[in-house]
């Protein structure tokens, strides 16, 4: 893929022609004869889209932590819905919205936790549907949390909610993977979760034996093998390809939590997956926000660029300076990537690039704590809009939002800090970045 930046528009147009002839006839012995006036309307055919535009957008990890359950509890039942208010309107300007589901649902039968082994309320999914997702990667470490049923009752509990699940699926004959079709672009979807050591012959998630008749329902890769699993990654690109898929994305949960740089294992998988020609990385699991990259490879001897966004931190959890003395945790973002296929020869290339910042604004109100996920661009300049009102939350959404632009800026393209590009428009505030 080659990224430029350009606009398509589509016009109809009625051509009118009007036709005014007086005419004298010599040739007969009726004389003069004035013909009518005659007005000829002529329609021009559509013009054919050259090109279609789609935007994926995709955030972090989505963890639901204990007095978050106390927090979302009311009358009775849990709501999630204030948590996305403020960034709704960003999450649904997106053709094809995704996250990554660190949590299961179980069901209330097991009792709803948090940390360590997580089970929570069908609720969110519906308010993840509601805030405007589209599909969840539900492979990461705490897949496993409530065993195969709680695996299988994920799945069932995305779907209920018209939601897209991939990384995961009920049996072998379901494919763990997606390919949806967004504006006539054909996008395969894909996740994998690291695996801990293995115990004798059984693989481990969290140090949690995987059983063997629900090793084929997650996908997984492990460091240790990590050359056998690439191949079977590859595998997985080749058999995406072969349904249809035009852009091939992977979730990939990786890297080491609470480091801002990538591993050497990070570098190694994304270069490898940028040689099968995978299109799109977006990278959970460090609970931190990564670098983002562009990889220039090879594919079959064509050119391919990759997008890798190593992590996009957290976007919902209680993960926090008070409890972690690590304020990144509390840091995450909205990356856009926009699409343009050319329909005279199908090619597909970026064409823009961007992200939001965002913070999890955690305060309290009437006695409960609110969980509040926000813009920090737009925020900062209308702080009483958002709940801002406390000196240190401002203090922390404006250290939040210099950390994150620094981190992607002085990765990005040679962008600083101190160069930044904006688009500033109500509920359209995206940081941009121009790739030539």
């Amino acid at each position: 893929m080659k990224r430029k930046i350009a606009m398509v528009g589509l016009s109809i147009t009625l051509l009118f022609t009007a036709c005014h002839n007086k005419q004298e006839d010599t040739s007969t012995a009726k004389g003069n004869q004035e013909e009518a006036d005659v007005v000829v309307i002529e329609e021009s055919k559509p013009k054919k889209p050259e090109f279609i535009d789609i935007t994926i957008s995709a955030v972090g990890d989505i963890i639901v932590h204990s007095p978050q359950l106390t927090a979302q509890y009311f009358d009775d039942t849990y709501c999630f819905k204030n948590n996305f208010e403020f960034v709704k309107p960003y999450l649904q300007s997106a053709d094809l919205m995704l996250g990554n589901l660190e949590i299961t649902f179980g069901g209330s039968d097991l009792g709803y936790a948090g940390y360590p082994m997580f089970n929570t309320p069908d609720a969110l999914a519906k308010a993840l549907k509601q805030a405007g997702f589209h599909g969840l990667a539900t492979s990461n470490n705490h897949t496993l949390d409530t065993g195969k049923a709680g695996v299988i009752r994920t799945i069932d509990v995305v779907k209920e909610n018209s939601l897209i699940p991939f990384g995961t699926r009920r049996n072998t004959e379901e494919q763990s993977f997606s390919i949806i079709d967004i504006k006539g672009v054909k996008v395969g979807l894909s996740a994998f979760t690291y695996e801990t050591p293995r115990y004798g012959d059984f693989k481990t998630i969290n140090a949690i034996p995987i059983p063997k008749d629900t090793e084929a329902l997650i996908d997984t890769f492990s460091y240790e093998y990590l050359d056998e699993d690439l191949l079977k990654m590859k595998n997985r690109v080749e058999e995406m390809r072969a349904n249809g898929a035009e852009v091939i994305c992977f979730y990939l949960h990786w890297g080491h939590e609470y480091h801002k740089k990538p591993n050497p294992y990070q570098k190694k998988i994304a270069y490898e997956l940028a040689e099968y020609g995978v299109d799109i990385i977006f990278g959970s699991h460090p609970h931190v926000l990564q670098p983002i990259e562009i990889i220039e490879a090879e594919e079959n001897g064509k050119s391919n660029s990759t997008l890798v966004v190593y992590s996009l931190g957290n976007f919902l959890s209680n993960q926090r300076y008070e409890y972690l003395n690590n304020r990144s945790t509390e840091d995450g973002l909205i990356i856009n990537v926009t699409l343009r296929k050319n329909l005279l020869n199908n090619d597909i290339q970026f064409n823009k690039i961007s992200f939001v910042p965002t913070w999890v604004h955690k305060y309290r109100k009437n006695g409960r704590a609110v969980y509040e996920i926000i813009p920090l661009l737009d925020v900062l300049e209308n702080k009483e809009e958002y709940n801002l009102i406390s000196n240190d939350s401002i203090w922390r959404a404006e250290n939040s939002k210099a950390s994150t632009v620094a981190i992607i800026e002085d990765e990005l393209n040679g962008v600083t800090a101190e160069t930044p590009l904006y688009q500033k428009e109500r509920y359209n505030y995206w940081h941009q970045y121009k790739l030539n």
